[in-house]
Protein backbone atom coordinates (compact mmCIF):
# COMPACT_ATOMS: atom_id res chain seq x y z
CA UNK A 1 0.00 0.00 0.00
CA UNK A 2 1.37 3.25 -0.81
CA UNK A 3 2.02 5.29 2.02
CA UNK A 4 0.81 8.92 2.90
CA UNK A 5 1.61 11.84 4.54
CA UNK A 6 -0.16 12.31 7.58
CA UNK A 7 -0.26 15.82 7.66
CA UNK A 8 -2.90 17.55 5.39
CA UNK A 9 -0.79 21.23 6.11
CA UNK A 10 1.65 19.56 3.10
CA UNK A 11 -1.09 18.84 0.38
CA UNK A 12 -2.45 21.56 -1.64
CA UNK A 13 -5.74 21.24 -1.43
CA UNK A 14 -5.51 22.19 1.85
CA UNK A 15 -3.42 24.99 1.54
CA UNK A 16 -6.91 25.92 -0.31
CA UNK A 17 -9.24 25.73 1.87
CA UNK A 18 -7.40 25.76 4.98
CA UNK A 19 -7.38 29.42 5.02
CA UNK A 20 -11.26 29.68 4.10
CA UNK A 21 -12.14 27.65 6.88
CA UNK A 22 -10.18 29.55 9.12
CA UNK A 23 -11.42 32.83 8.06
CA UNK A 24 -15.39 32.04 8.11
CA UNK A 25 -15.17 30.30 11.27
CA UNK A 26 -13.16 33.18 13.09
CA UNK A 27 -15.79 35.52 11.58
CA UNK A 28 -18.59 33.30 12.27
CA UNK A 29 -17.30 33.06 16.26
CA UNK A 30 -16.65 37.00 16.29
CA UNK A 31 -20.02 37.90 14.87
CA UNK A 32 -21.60 35.92 17.69
CA UNK A 33 -19.31 37.66 20.05
CA UNK A 34 -20.19 41.00 19.00
CA UNK A 35 -23.67 40.52 18.56
CA UNK A 36 -24.84 37.54 20.66
CA UNK A 37 -22.88 37.20 23.33
CA UNK A 38 -23.90 36.23 26.34
CA UNK A 39 -27.50 35.20 24.75
CA UNK A 40 -28.26 31.37 24.71
CA UNK A 41 -30.29 29.86 22.23
CA UNK A 42 -32.84 27.31 23.52
CA UNK A 43 -31.29 24.07 22.36
CA UNK A 44 -27.41 24.67 23.75
CA UNK A 45 -29.14 26.12 26.69
CA UNK A 46 -30.62 22.87 27.10
CA UNK A 47 -27.55 20.63 26.37
CA UNK A 48 -25.34 22.24 28.93
CA UNK A 49 -27.46 22.45 31.14
CA UNK A 50 -28.15 18.86 31.38
CA UNK A 51 -24.08 18.43 31.36
CA UNK A 52 -24.07 20.59 34.83
CA UNK A 53 -26.95 18.88 36.04
CA UNK A 54 -25.46 15.49 35.79
CA UNK A 55 -22.23 16.81 37.88
CA UNK A 56 -25.48 17.56 40.43
CA UNK A 57 -26.58 14.26 40.80
CA UNK A 58 -29.39 14.55 37.85
CA UNK A 59 -29.34 11.41 34.78
CA UNK A 60 -30.58 11.95 32.18
CA UNK A 61 -33.72 10.59 30.74
CA UNK A 62 -35.10 9.76 34.38
CA UNK A 63 -34.83 13.66 35.62
CA UNK A 64 -34.80 15.36 32.22
CA UNK A 65 -36.44 13.96 29.65
CA UNK A 66 -35.37 13.90 25.62
CA UNK A 67 -35.14 12.21 22.39
CA UNK A 68 -31.22 13.04 22.12
CA UNK A 69 -28.91 10.30 22.51
CA UNK A 70 -26.27 10.69 25.28
CA UNK A 71 -22.78 11.85 23.62
CA UNK A 72 -23.82 15.30 24.03
CA UNK A 73 -25.34 15.10 27.75
CA UNK A 74 -21.63 13.78 28.08
CA UNK A 75 -19.33 16.30 26.49
CA UNK A 76 -21.57 19.34 28.47
CA UNK A 77 -21.12 17.21 31.33
CA UNK A 78 -16.91 17.59 31.05
CA UNK A 79 -17.03 21.23 29.98
CA UNK A 80 -19.38 21.90 33.42
CA UNK A 81 -16.54 20.03 35.37
CA UNK A 82 -14.03 22.14 34.20
CA UNK A 83 -16.03 25.51 34.08
CA UNK A 84 -16.47 25.24 37.94
CA UNK A 85 -19.99 25.48 38.21
CA UNK A 86 -19.55 29.41 36.31
CA UNK A 87 -22.39 29.06 33.83
CA UNK A 88 -20.91 31.60 32.07
CA UNK A 89 -17.92 29.36 31.50
CA UNK A 90 -19.44 26.67 30.65
CA UNK A 91 -21.21 28.71 27.90
CA UNK A 92 -17.51 30.10 26.61
CA UNK A 93 -16.65 26.33 27.02
CA UNK A 94 -19.66 24.67 24.88
CA UNK A 95 -19.23 27.78 22.42
CA UNK A 96 -15.76 27.05 21.65
CA UNK A 97 -15.58 23.62 21.58
CA UNK A 98 -18.93 22.93 19.27
CA UNK A 99 -17.17 25.94 16.81
CA UNK A 100 -13.79 23.97 16.72
CA UNK A 101 -15.56 20.55 15.82
CA UNK A 102 -17.71 21.90 13.36
CA UNK A 103 -14.83 23.57 11.58
CA UNK A 104 -12.49 20.54 11.81
CA UNK A 105 -15.67 18.57 10.03
CA UNK A 106 -14.98 20.35 6.66
CA UNK A 107 -11.16 19.72 6.21
CA UNK A 108 -11.82 16.20 6.93
CA UNK A 109 -14.54 15.87 4.03
CA UNK A 110 -11.62 17.27 2.21
CA UNK A 111 -9.15 14.78 3.17
CA UNK A 112 -11.87 12.05 2.64
CA UNK A 113 -12.56 13.66 -1.52
CA UNK A 114 -9.22 13.82 -1.78
CA UNK A 115 -8.76 10.11 -0.60
CA UNK A 116 -11.29 9.02 -2.93
CA UNK A 117 -11.12 11.11 -5.77
CA UNK A 118 -7.02 11.23 -5.90
CA UNK A 119 -7.73 15.48 -6.62
CA UNK A 120 -6.60 18.51 -4.85
CA UNK A 121 -9.85 19.81 -7.13
CA UNK A 122 -11.99 18.08 -5.83
CA UNK A 123 -11.27 17.95 -2.16
CA UNK A 124 -11.48 21.69 -2.10
CA UNK A 125 -14.94 21.78 -3.66
CA UNK A 126 -15.81 19.28 -1.69
CA UNK A 127 -14.93 21.38 1.20
CA UNK A 128 -16.52 24.39 -0.18
CA UNK A 129 -19.88 22.41 -0.66
CA UNK A 130 -19.97 21.90 3.64
CA UNK A 131 -20.10 25.84 3.81
CA UNK A 132 -22.59 26.32 1.50
CA UNK A 133 -25.02 26.07 4.37
CA UNK A 134 -24.17 29.35 6.49
CA UNK A 135 -25.20 27.37 9.64
CA UNK A 136 -22.06 25.08 9.71
CA UNK A 137 -20.25 28.21 10.77
CA UNK A 138 -22.85 30.60 12.34
CA UNK A 139 -24.62 28.81 14.57
CA UNK A 140 -21.64 26.25 15.90
CA UNK A 141 -20.74 29.41 18.40
CA UNK A 142 -23.64 29.11 19.98
CA UNK A 143 -23.05 26.18 21.88
CA UNK A 144 -23.41 22.39 22.17
CA UNK A 145 -25.70 20.93 19.40
CA UNK A 146 -26.32 16.97 18.93
CA UNK A 147 -25.55 17.38 15.43
CA UNK A 148 -22.29 19.18 15.12
CA UNK A 149 -20.91 16.55 16.91
CA UNK A 150 -22.76 13.63 14.89
CA UNK A 151 -21.31 15.24 11.69
CA UNK A 152 -17.26 15.66 13.38
CA UNK A 153 -17.48 12.11 14.78
CA UNK A 154 -19.04 10.38 11.64
CA UNK A 155 -16.87 11.61 9.16
CA UNK A 156 -13.84 11.48 11.40
CA UNK A 157 -14.76 7.41 11.21
CA UNK A 158 -14.80 7.54 7.44
CA UNK A 159 -11.59 8.95 7.36
CA UNK A 160 -10.18 6.28 9.70
CA UNK A 161 -11.95 3.54 8.08
CA UNK A 162 -9.53 4.51 4.79
CA UNK A 163 -6.69 4.65 6.64
CA UNK A 164 -7.37 1.35 7.62
CA UNK A 165 -8.10 1.80 11.29
CA UNK A 166 -11.20 -0.56 11.66
CA UNK A 167 -11.57 -0.35 15.35
CA UNK A 168 -10.87 3.41 16.10
CA UNK A 169 -13.67 4.44 13.11
CA UNK A 170 -16.06 1.73 14.56
CA UNK A 171 -15.59 3.28 17.91
CA UNK A 172 -16.17 6.95 16.19
CA UNK A 173 -19.31 5.89 14.35
CA UNK A 174 -20.67 4.67 17.41
CA UNK A 175 -19.81 8.25 19.22
CA UNK A 176 -21.83 9.68 16.20
CA UNK A 177 -25.21 7.56 16.33
CA UNK A 178 -24.31 8.38 20.29
CA UNK A 179 -24.64 12.36 19.18
CA UNK A 180 -27.41 11.80 17.17
CA UNK A 181 -29.46 8.94 15.74
CA UNK A 182 -28.88 9.25 12.03
CA UNK A 183 -25.39 9.35 12.70
CA UNK A 184 -25.91 5.39 12.68
CA UNK A 185 -25.53 5.48 8.86
CA UNK A 186 -21.60 6.34 9.70
CA UNK A 187 -22.01 2.98 11.90
CA UNK A 188 -23.17 0.88 9.12
CA UNK A 189 -20.94 2.70 6.14
CA UNK A 190 -17.71 1.60 7.84
CA UNK A 191 -18.18 -1.70 8.85
CA UNK A 192 -19.05 -2.44 5.12
CA UNK A 193 -15.79 -0.30 4.15
CA UNK A 194 -13.65 -2.48 6.16
CA UNK A 195 -15.28 -5.82 5.07
CA UNK A 196 -14.67 -4.02 1.50
CA UNK A 197 -11.16 -3.41 2.24
CA UNK A 198 -9.76 -5.77 4.32
CA UNK A 199 -11.95 -8.86 5.23
CA UNK A 200 -13.83 -9.90 7.75
CA UNK A 201 -11.61 -9.71 10.82
CA UNK A 202 -11.17 -6.24 10.24
CA UNK A 203 -15.17 -5.96 9.76
CA UNK A 204 -15.42 -7.50 13.20
CA UNK A 205 -12.97 -4.94 14.39
CA UNK A 206 -14.93 -1.93 13.20
CA UNK A 207 -17.71 -3.98 15.43
CA UNK A 208 -16.19 -4.23 18.38
CA UNK A 209 -14.77 -1.16 18.33
CA UNK A 210 -18.79 0.17 18.40
CA UNK A 211 -19.20 -2.00 20.64
CA UNK A 212 -17.01 -0.75 23.39
CA UNK A 213 -18.30 2.24 23.12
CA UNK A 214 -22.40 1.35 23.35
CA UNK A 215 -21.58 -1.35 26.24
CA UNK A 216 -19.90 1.47 28.37
CA UNK A 217 -23.02 3.80 27.25
CA UNK A 218 -25.43 0.96 28.35
CA UNK A 219 -23.43 0.14 31.49
CA UNK A 220 -23.08 4.08 32.82
CA UNK A 221 -26.72 4.13 32.16
CA UNK A 222 -27.62 0.37 34.08
CA UNK A 223 -25.81 1.55 36.72
CA UNK A 224 -28.12 4.83 37.06
CA UNK A 225 -31.57 3.33 36.06
CA UNK A 226 -31.58 5.11 33.27
CA UNK A 227 -31.34 2.58 30.51
CA UNK A 228 -34.94 1.68 30.27
CA UNK A 229 -35.92 5.33 29.84
CA UNK A 230 -33.02 6.02 27.49
CA UNK A 231 -34.19 3.03 25.62
CA UNK A 232 -37.87 4.36 25.51
CA UNK A 233 -36.99 8.76 24.84
CA UNK A 234 -34.34 7.67 22.17
CA UNK A 235 -35.66 5.03 20.43
CA UNK A 236 -39.10 4.35 20.92
CA UNK A 237 -40.64 7.99 21.06
CA UNK A 238 -38.96 9.70 17.73
CA UNK A 239 -40.47 6.36 15.72
CA UNK A 240 -43.85 7.10 17.27
CA UNK A 241 -44.12 10.99 18.34
CA UNK A 242 -41.57 12.12 15.64
CA UNK A 243 -42.90 15.84 13.70
CA UNK A 244 -45.99 15.50 11.38
CA UNK A 245 -44.77 16.77 7.96
CA UNK A 246 -45.68 16.24 4.55
CA UNK A 247 -42.84 15.40 1.06
CA UNK A 248 -44.02 19.01 0.13
CA UNK A 249 -43.01 20.47 3.41
CA UNK A 250 -39.72 18.64 3.19
CA UNK A 251 -38.45 19.56 0.55
CA UNK A 252 -39.32 23.04 0.82
CA UNK A 253 -37.02 22.83 3.88
CA UNK A 254 -34.42 21.10 2.44
CA UNK A 255 -35.09 24.10 -0.48
CA UNK A 256 -34.50 26.44 2.61
CA UNK A 257 -31.51 25.68 3.84
CA UNK A 258 -29.17 25.17 0.92
CA UNK A 259 -30.74 28.32 -0.23
CA UNK A 260 -28.90 29.40 -3.86
CA UNK A 261 -26.37 26.39 -3.02
CA UNK A 262 -29.41 23.76 -4.34
CA UNK A 263 -28.06 23.74 -7.65
CA UNK A 264 -25.38 21.96 -6.48
CA UNK A 265 -27.77 19.07 -5.24
CA UNK A 266 -28.43 17.57 -8.47
CA UNK A 267 -24.51 17.56 -9.06
CA UNK A 268 -23.87 15.27 -5.82
CA UNK A 269 -26.51 13.01 -7.65
CA UNK A 270 -24.91 12.73 -10.98
CA UNK A 271 -21.28 12.28 -8.80
CA UNK A 272 -23.14 9.41 -6.71
CA UNK A 273 -24.48 7.89 -9.83
CA UNK A 274 -21.18 7.84 -11.16
CA UNK A 275 -19.87 6.15 -8.15
CA UNK A 276 -21.90 3.77 -8.74
CA UNK A 277 -21.47 3.00 -12.41
CA UNK A 278 -17.40 3.24 -13.00
CA UNK A 279 -16.02 2.50 -9.35
CA UNK A 280 -18.94 0.25 -7.26
CA UNK A 281 -16.35 -1.78 -5.91
CA UNK A 282 -14.19 1.82 -3.83
CA UNK A 283 -16.78 3.73 -3.57
CA UNK A 284 -20.02 2.02 -2.99
CA UNK A 285 -20.28 4.00 0.25
CA UNK A 286 -20.56 7.53 -1.09
CA UNK A 287 -23.69 7.03 -2.83
CA UNK A 288 -25.22 4.47 -0.05
CA UNK A 289 -24.29 7.27 2.98
CA UNK A 290 -26.19 10.33 0.61
CA UNK A 291 -29.13 7.52 0.04
CA UNK A 292 -29.36 6.73 3.53
CA UNK A 293 -29.58 10.25 4.58
CA UNK A 294 -31.65 11.57 1.97
CA UNK A 295 -34.49 9.48 3.31
CA UNK A 296 -33.46 10.78 6.05
CA UNK A 297 -34.11 14.26 5.54
CA UNK A 298 -37.14 13.72 3.31
CA UNK A 299 -38.91 10.86 5.73
CA UNK A 300 -37.81 11.16 9.01
CA UNK A 301 -36.14 14.40 10.26
CA UNK A 302 -35.48 17.35 9.16
CA UNK A 303 -36.85 20.72 11.42
CA UNK A 304 -33.75 22.60 10.33
CA UNK A 305 -30.59 23.37 8.56
CA UNK A 306 -28.43 21.52 11.49
CA UNK A 307 -30.72 18.28 11.11
CA UNK A 308 -29.12 18.69 7.40
CA UNK A 309 -25.45 18.71 8.01
CA UNK A 310 -24.92 14.81 7.89
CA UNK A 311 -26.81 14.63 4.71
CA UNK A 312 -24.16 17.73 3.53
CA UNK A 313 -21.21 15.72 3.86
CA UNK A 314 -22.24 12.99 0.99
CA UNK A 315 -23.60 15.92 -0.85
CA UNK A 316 -19.89 17.06 -0.67
CA UNK A 317 -18.32 14.05 -1.37
CA UNK A 318 -21.02 13.55 -4.79
CA UNK A 319 -20.36 16.71 -5.84
CA UNK A 320 -15.89 15.85 -5.60
CA UNK A 321 -16.75 12.61 -7.21
CA UNK A 322 -18.48 14.57 -10.36
CA UNK A 323 -15.99 17.09 -9.98
CA UNK A 324 -13.31 14.28 -10.49
CA UNK A 325 -15.35 12.62 -12.96
CA UNK A 326 -16.19 15.70 -15.23
CA UNK A 327 -12.73 17.23 -15.15
CA UNK A 328 -10.44 14.74 -15.40
CA UNK A 329 -9.30 10.91 -16.08
CA UNK A 330 -7.61 8.70 -14.44
CA UNK A 331 -4.75 6.51 -15.23
CA UNK A 332 -4.98 3.12 -13.60
CA UNK A 333 -3.05 2.14 -10.43
CA UNK A 334 -0.82 -1.08 -9.11
CA UNK A 335 -3.00 -0.82 -5.84
CA UNK A 336 -6.90 0.30 -6.98
CA UNK A 337 -7.84 -0.21 -3.07
CA UNK A 338 -5.77 2.82 -1.80
CA UNK A 339 -7.35 4.71 -4.10
CA UNK A 340 -3.63 6.67 -4.59
CA UNK A 341 -4.64 7.35 -8.77
CA UNK A 342 -2.69 9.59 -10.74
CA UNK A 343 -3.55 12.75 -12.50
CA UNK A 344 -3.74 13.25 -16.11
CA UNK A 345 -4.81 15.72 -18.98
CA UNK A 346 -6.37 17.86 -16.26
CA UNK A 347 -7.30 21.63 -17.35
CA UNK A 348 -6.25 23.68 -14.99
CA UNK A 349 -8.90 26.44 -16.29
CA UNK A 350 -11.76 24.37 -15.35
CA UNK A 351 -10.49 23.35 -12.03
CA UNK A 352 -9.76 26.64 -11.36
CA UNK A 353 -13.64 27.25 -12.49
CA UNK A 354 -15.20 24.65 -10.66
CA UNK A 355 -13.82 25.65 -7.39
CA UNK A 356 -14.24 29.66 -8.02
CA UNK A 357 -18.39 28.79 -8.77
CA UNK A 358 -18.60 26.92 -5.59
CA UNK A 359 -16.81 29.42 -3.68
CA UNK A 360 -19.39 31.83 -5.21
CA UNK A 361 -22.37 29.46 -3.83
CA UNK A 362 -20.53 30.02 0.08
CA UNK A 363 -20.82 34.03 -0.76
CA UNK A 364 -24.23 33.67 -1.56
CA UNK A 365 -25.12 30.91 1.47
CA UNK A 366 -24.73 34.24 3.89
CA UNK A 367 -26.58 36.40 1.15
CA UNK A 368 -29.77 33.88 1.34
CA UNK A 369 -29.12 33.42 5.39
CA UNK A 370 -29.55 37.84 6.03
CA UNK A 371 -30.47 39.20 3.14
CA UNK A 372 -34.66 37.98 3.05
CA UNK A 373 -34.02 37.32 -0.34
CA UNK A 374 -37.69 37.19 -2.96
CA UNK A 375 -37.10 33.35 -3.74
CA UNK A 376 -36.81 32.45 0.62
CA UNK A 377 -39.83 34.25 1.44
CA UNK A 378 -41.92 32.33 -1.35
CA UNK A 379 -40.74 28.89 -0.25
CA UNK A 380 -41.54 29.87 3.26
CA UNK A 381 -44.98 30.80 2.30
CA UNK A 382 -45.35 27.59 0.50
CA UNK A 383 -43.27 25.64 3.44
CA UNK A 384 -46.54 27.14 5.47
CA UNK A 385 -49.40 26.34 3.30
CA UNK A 386 -47.64 22.54 3.24
CA UNK A 387 -47.39 21.97 6.74
CA UNK A 388 -49.65 19.12 8.44
CA UNK A 389 -51.66 20.62 10.83
CA UNK A 390 -51.72 18.94 14.65
CA UNK A 391 -54.38 18.75 17.27
CA UNK A 392 -52.84 18.29 20.02
CA UNK A 393 -54.61 18.69 23.73
CA UNK A 394 -51.57 19.94 25.26
CA UNK A 395 -48.90 22.56 24.66
CA UNK A 396 -45.40 23.79 25.49
CA UNK A 397 -47.60 26.73 27.12
CA UNK A 398 -49.59 24.64 29.22
CA UNK A 399 -46.42 23.57 31.87
CA UNK A 400 -45.72 25.74 34.82
CA UNK A 401 -41.70 26.25 33.94
CA UNK A 402 -39.47 28.78 33.16
CA UNK A 403 -38.09 29.31 29.71
CA UNK A 404 -34.76 27.04 29.49
CA UNK A 405 -32.70 30.69 29.40
CA UNK A 406 -33.67 30.82 32.88
CA UNK A 407 -33.20 27.35 33.91
CA UNK A 408 -29.79 27.59 32.22
CA UNK A 409 -28.38 30.91 34.26
CA UNK A 410 -29.83 30.67 37.42
CA UNK A 411 -28.75 26.95 37.45
CA UNK A 412 -32.17 25.26 38.87
CA UNK A 413 -33.26 21.90 38.85
CA UNK A 414 -36.26 21.58 37.70
CA UNK A 415 -39.29 20.15 39.91
CA UNK A 416 -40.47 17.76 36.50
CA UNK A 417 -38.16 16.09 33.86
CA UNK A 418 -40.59 18.05 31.46
CA UNK A 419 -38.91 21.00 31.51
CA UNK A 420 -37.12 21.37 27.87
CA UNK A 421 -41.06 20.95 26.34
CA UNK A 422 -40.06 20.38 22.35
CA UNK A 423 -42.81 19.72 20.31
CA UNK A 424 -41.50 16.15 20.20
CA UNK A 425 -42.03 15.48 24.20
CA UNK A 426 -45.37 17.57 24.22
CA UNK A 427 -46.56 14.64 21.23
CA UNK A 428 -45.15 11.78 23.46
CA UNK A 429 -47.14 12.94 26.47
CA UNK A 430 -50.36 13.68 24.50
CA UNK A 431 -50.31 10.21 22.83
CA UNK A 432 -48.99 8.16 25.84
CA UNK A 433 -51.23 9.71 28.54
CA UNK A 434 -48.48 11.01 30.52
CA UNK A 435 -48.12 14.21 32.57
CA UNK A 436 -46.76 17.65 32.27
CA UNK A 437 -45.79 17.73 35.77
CA UNK A 438 -44.09 13.98 36.21
CA UNK A 439 -41.43 14.09 38.54
CA UNK A 440 -39.51 11.31 36.74
CA UNK A 441 -39.39 10.37 33.36
CA UNK A 442 -38.40 6.68 34.16
CA UNK A 443 -41.19 3.94 33.25
CA UNK A 444 -42.08 2.19 29.74
CA UNK A 445 -45.40 3.94 28.56
CA UNK A 446 -48.44 2.40 30.22
CA UNK A 447 -49.77 3.05 26.48
CA UNK A 448 -49.00 4.57 23.33
CA UNK A 449 -52.06 5.71 20.85
CA UNK A 450 -50.52 6.12 17.49
CA UNK A 451 -47.08 4.20 16.29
Amino acid sequence: MTVRSRLPSRSPWFAVLGPIVAVLFVVGFGRHLLVDWPTIATDPAFFQHTGWYVLEGGVPYVDVWDVNPPVPFGIAAALAALSGGNMLVLHGLGATLTTLVAAASVPLVGWIARRVTGDDAAAIAAGLTMLVVPELFLLSPEGVRAQFYALFFGVLALALALRDRPFLAGALAALSAGSWQSGAVFALLVVGMAYQRTGGKDALSAVAGGAVVTGAVVLAFAATGGLVPMVVQTVVAPLTAGSSYTLAERVYTILLVFGYGTVLLPVALYGWARAVVRDFRAQWWVPAGGVLLTVQVLFVDLDGSTDALLWLAFVALGVAVAVDRGFGRRSATADRRDRDATRTNRTPWAAVAVVAVVGLLVLSGLVWHFGSPAPQSTLRTMQAEAETDEDLPISPGDADVPSMQTIYWEQAKPETCHYRLSWNEVRWIAITDDRLNRRQCDAWPSRIDRG
